[in-house]
This record gives C-alpha cells, sequence and structure tokens, in this order.
C-alpha cells in the first residue's frame, strides 16, 4: 500500500556505480511523484578561470573537466578558440584529433559497460566476480587498448597535452602510432563476444515521449567532424549556432551542478539519441547489430546504444589509421606546422558528441586572452530527463512496491552514465536565480 506522503530517498551510499557522488529523491503524495537529480560534487569553476587567461590555456585547463571525458573537452576547447581566432587547420590535424576523439568514447563506454553498468545489473559487487571470465578479459583488454592509443596519440593517459590550440603539439612518428590502431582488427573478435554479452542483457522497459538531438552530417557516423548540424528528433535540423543559442541554464537549489534546456524545453542527449538519428551512417557490422533492437526512447537502452558504438569506433579507428598511415608514407610526418589566427578578437562555438552525448563549447576572446568561456554539458542537459523518467518510472512500477523499484530507479540513473564532475565545472553558481517550477519533475517544492 502506497502512503499518501512517502519519500525515497537514494544517496551517495547506495547510488554506486557512477562517476561521482549523486543522489536521487522521488516523492510521491496520492497520484502525484516529484523525482530530484542531487548533484553532490563541490563546484569546480573552471571555466571562470579561464576568464582574462590567453586562449593556449583553454584546453590545457578545459582537460581538468573530467578525468573520464578530457580529450573530448580538450578537443572542444581547441576548436572553440580556432573559431573564434579564425584559424584553419589541416586535415590531417582534424583527422589526429578524430582518433582522440574516438578511442576516449571508446574507453569512455568500455568503462561504462564493463564496470558499471553489467555489475549491479547482474546483482554482482564487482565484475571480477562474473562467471563467464571471458567477458571480463574481453572488456579488460579493449578498454586498455583505448587507454593505449590516447596515450601514445595524446601525449599521456589523461589530459592530452598533445591537443592545443592552432594544431597539434607535437609531430608524430612512427610506426607503432599505426600497430596501435590496426591492432584493433585483433580484437574484433573479442569486442562481438563482449557486445553479444551486452545486446542480450535483460532489461526494463520504459518508454517515454521526449525530444532526441544528436549531431547529423554527411558521410560516417557523426562523432566529430567539420561543420555539422543538430538533428532534433521532431525533424528539426540546427546550425551549431542556433543549438547554443537555445541553451538555457536553470539553478536547482538541491543540486551543485546546473540544469540545461534548449528553448525552455527538455531535450535528451548520448548514445541512445546518436542511435536512433543515425542509424543509417553505422558502419555495416555495427548496423547489423542495431538491427537486432527494436529502438525506442527508453532510457534503458542507452547501454545497448553504447554496445553498437564501441563496434562503430573499432572500424573507424582502423580506417582512420590506414588512412593516416598514407599520409606518412608521402609526408615523413603528422601535425604540420600551426596555422596563424586570423584576428585577435572573435567569437566561437563548437559541439561534438563526448560520450555521453552532445557537448557545447562557447568562448569569446578579446586581444587574445579569454573573455567568457562556458561549457554546457551531456549531465547537465540529461539531467531534467533522468528526473522525468524516475516520475514515469514511478507511475508504472509502483504496484510491485517500493524496495524493488528504489533498485530500478538506481539502474535508470546508471543508464544514462551521468559524469557529475563535469556537470559541476560551472561559470557561477547562484541558487535562487532562473529557478524552474515545473510539475511532476525536477523543479522546486
Amino acid at each position: 500500500m502506497i502512503h499518501l506522503s512517502r519519500e525515497i530517498v537514494i544517496d551517495t551510499s547506495d547510488l554506486r556505480f557512477i562517476e561521482g557522488h549523486g543522489r536521487l529523491t522521488v516523492s510521491i503524495r496520492g497520484d502525484e511523484a516529484r523525482a530530484e537529480f542531487h548533484n553532490l560534487e563541490g563546484p569546480r569553476f573552471l571555466t571562470a578561470y579561464l576568464r582574462g587567461k590567453p586562449v593556449r590555456m583553454a584546453p590545457i585547463i578545459a582537460s581538468r573537466i573530467c578525468g573520464l571525458c578530457y580529450t573530448a573537452h580538450s578537443i572542444n576547447a581547441a576548436e572553440t578558440v580556432e573559431r573564434a581566432l579564425g584559424i584553419k587547420v589541416a586535415q590531417e590535424v582534424h583527422d589526429l584529433r578524430k582518433v582522440l576523439y574516438l578511442a576516449n568514447n571508446l574507453r569512455s563506454h568500455m568503462m561504462h559497460l564493463l564496470y558499471l553498468s553489467i555489475p549491479p545489473l547482474e546483482g554482482l559487487s564487482s565484475i571480477l566476480r562474473i562467471r563467464d571470465k571471458e567477458i571480463y578479459n574481453a572488456g579488460a583488454s579493449l578498454l586498455s587498448k583505448a587507454t593505449g592509443i590516447i596515450e601514445l596519440w595524446g601525449g599521456r593517459s589523461v589530459h592530452v597535452p598533445n591537443v592545443i590550440v592552432g594544431g597539434f603539439g607535437s609531430e608524430l612518428r612512427g610506426e607503432e602510432l599505426f600497430t596501435s590502431l590496426t591492432d584493433l582488427q585483433r580484437l574484433k573478435r573479442d569486442a562481438a563476444h563482449f557486445m553479444r554479452y551486452v545486446m542480450d542483457l535483460d532489461l526494463p522497459d520504459l518508454e517515454r515521449e521526449r525530444t532526441l538531438a544528436a549531431l547529423r552530417g554527411d558521410g560516417s557516423y557523426p562523432i566529430y567532424m567539420r561543420g555539422p548540424s543538430i538533428a532534433l528528433g521532431d525533424g528539426t535540423a540546427l546550425s551549431t549556432e542556433a543549438y547554443y543559442r537555445g541553451m538555457r541554464e536553470v539553478t536547482k537549489d538541491y543540486s551543485t551542478s546546473k540544469h540545461v534546456y534548449f528553448d525552455d524545453r527538455e531535450i535528451t542527449v548520448g548514445a541512445l539519441s546518436r542511435v536512433m538519428l543515425n542509424k543509417g551512417r553505422l558502419s555495416e557490422d555495427a548496423r547489423f547489430m542495431a538491427e537486432e533492437v527494436e529502438w525506442k526512447q527508453n532510457p534503458f537502452l542507452i547501454i545497448k546504444a553504447q554496445a553498437v558504438e564501441v563496434i562503430d569506433y573499432i572500424n573507424e579507428l582502423i580506417e582512420l589509421g590506414e588512412r593516416l598511415r598514407g599520409v606518412v608514407l608521402d609526408q615523413g610526418k603528422l601535425a604540420p606546422a600551426l596555422n596563424e589566427a586570423r584576428r585577435s578578437s572573435g567569437k566561437g562555438i563548437f559541439v561534438a558528441e563526448a560520450p555521453r552525448g552532445t557537448l557545447c563549447h562557447f568562448c569569446e576572446v578579446e586581444e587574445g586572452t579569454i573573455k567568457d568561456f562556458r561549457v554546457y554539458t551531456p549531465t547537465a542537459v540529461n539531467s531534467k530527463s533522468i528526473e522525468m523518467d524516475a516520475v514515469e518510472l514511478i507511475r508504472r512500477y509502483r504496484p510491485i512496491g517500493m524496495e524493488k523499484i528504489k533498485f530500478i530507479l538506481e539502474d535508470l540513473v546508471r543508464s544514462y552514465d551521468p559524469c557529475l564532475s563535469c556537470a559541476v565545472s560551472l561559470d557561477v553558481f547562484d541558487p535562487g536565480k532562473g529557478k524552474d517550477g515545473d510539475e511532476g519533475g525536477g523543479g522546486e517544492k
């Protein structure tokens, strides 16, 4: 029996297997439910720190936003400054950065699938307790390889120093660079074995209509590309400038991170949005795997979308390796000389697909110095969706009882793979301003 007023609290000690410290509170009063997704990480004002700093500091500081998504933040920051100053980089630089972006997403997906998703879904305290050790070995091999690519191509396994404004920090030479990518061919069998395990997981059903958003571009599956547009699930196509202009931050007095809405409405980003909006651009075997799933707006399907993407990332990394090997044979090196800025002041926007969804960076530069820098992270965008999905879950599953629902709520939060460290890298923390009073999920009481 449900009492007229009852509250479920999932705090840090219960909400395991996520990046950072968070808490989900669901309040039920009669037939009404309300959810609040609390970020408990301390605010980190890295974007505010960049004000007044030279532009070369942007990728260095932005990479510190997160210990998992550092490569994405570093590349986004460099690209944002380059757009502000009119810097044009060579195709080889773009390809080098794409290697790092793909490796970053591959590594993050494997961390989430192997260590954060499978154990709680299978009732395990650790992936090391899994009975099928081949599953663990296959996943660990892929994770190790992705980390090695980042270290080799980025100059370090964390906070990659080779990503700089205007190009790449150092020339890349040597056959080992390309061996690191072509070696993935040997791991494709392991990848297929591991992803088959993920695709066969039994997941809750929780379909709820909302607006999906993801990059859209010609050719390959869109992760990091030149001149993309943003596709919305309602069929709208937006420029990156229009997407940025639609971003609105809303402060929550129960969380140290803001929520981000688009045009004052909820949107959802991430692997599920990418797959549903771009299935036709997947590589052949990734597309074949995707066809096994009845894709719908069920957040629990995010991990299956990540499994599909892992296969696509591997294929694209192998293809990039062959292309860049040809460049080295012709030129003897990669990462040509840095290009000069066309101006000393300007504004720039860059959007790419980080592991957890569409990541938007903005900067304003004045005489070579950063005047303003803003970051809109996927977790901040998805926080509203987590709350709304929690409310829908309560409405749909309350007959099974609150104790059972509590565990499904935990799995719901984990399915989004929230990165709470990213979400607290704020421009300013202003509790009490820009509050949202939506009924049914996420607003202030």
